[in-house]
């Protein structure tokens, strides 16, 4: 089975409410990632990243530290690919200002690591922690699990879910 993760919010904490990890200072892993991916790797699955990384088309910080990033990430958890999208409709970057099928909750990324690493819609899951990516699982045609389940974590509070 192919489980493809977001990043900020599943395998990452975020550093204040709403606000992604823009560092790899800020980039701290939830507790809990490591071991869970070490044994899911043990099972048989292949294990990869699909995360918006919009800040980049407002200026935060720039595709290659978008990359490192993720890339940081993926090594961290053993995942075999990954896949960013630095764009957003209203950033303020005027290269990174549009949509793109790419980004979610939009099916592009899921799509590309499905076809990139072989693997159908009905073996793959997508574990994220906003609504954007289940909509995202749905449009791509894949499982969704809410990464508080996934990794057995408290849920957040209905507050806390709107803010992401």
């Amino acid at each position: 089975m192919l489980i493809i993760f977001d990043k900020d919010g599943t395998l990452v904490q975020n550093p204040a409410p709403g606000r992604p990890a823009n560092t790899l200072t800020e980039q701290v892993l939830y507790p809990d990632v490591v071991e869970r991916c070490a044994q899911l790797r043990a099972e048989g699955h292949t294990l990869a990243i699909a995360t918006n990384q919009g800040g980049v088309a407002f200026g935060h910080f720039d595709h290659h530290a978008a990359t490192l990033l993720v890339k940081t990430l993926a090594d961290a958890i053993g995942a075999d690919l990954y896949a960013l999208c630095v764009t957003h409709p209203r950033g303020t970057v005027k290269r990174a200002k549009r949509d793109s099928r790419f980004r979610k909750p939009n099916p592009g990324m899921i799509q590309y690591l499905m076809d990139a690493l072989g693997f159908p819609p009905d073996d793959t899951l997508y574990v994220g922690d906003m609504e954007s990516d289940r909509q995202t699982a749905e449009a791509a045609g894949v499982r969704f699990a809410w990464a508080w389940e996934f990794f057995g974590r408290p849920a957040y509070s209905t507050e806390e879910q709107q803010r992401r």
